[in-house]
């Protein structure tokens, strides 16, 4: 009788563990800011078809596909918060974040930070 209760509570046991149901996807990245002054189409359109705004955020094309990253995605960069993938980066970046800033001085400003996590909000 003993034994069989044992092996009831390890039973019991195996079922309450909790199971993960949240997949983590990250990539380390420099990020930079960029900023838009006026002009004309196509300098005020994403990849995605949409104007940038702040909140925006654009990665190379190597961090697209390592993140499985689809247009409307958000991600969090370590530090900075959570911004929407509507952009990409030309082929010759890797491993980079650039987001969009209103204006050009706090864009400059912002300079190059280095070694941010980047994470898929799934």
């Amino acid at each position: 009788m003993r034994t069989t209760l044992i092996i009831c509570l390890l039973a019991v046991g195996l079922f309450l563990v909790p199971q993960s149901t949240l997949g983590v996807k990250m990539s380390i990245v420099s990020v930079t800011a960029y900023s838009y002054n006026g002009g004309s189409y196509p300098h005020n359109i994403t990849a995605s078809g949409k104007r940038v705004r702040e909140g925006i955020v654009a990665v190379s094309r190597d961090v697209e596909r390592n993140l499985k990253l689809k247009f409307g995605d958000k991600v969090m960069l370590h530090g900075l918060g959570v911004f929407e993938f509507q952009d990409r980066m030309a082929s010759r970046w890797r491993l980079k974040a650039d987001i969009f800033m209103h204006s050009n001085r706090k864009a400059s400003r912002f300079g190059v930070r280095r070694h941010i996590v980047l994470v898929k909000l799934v």
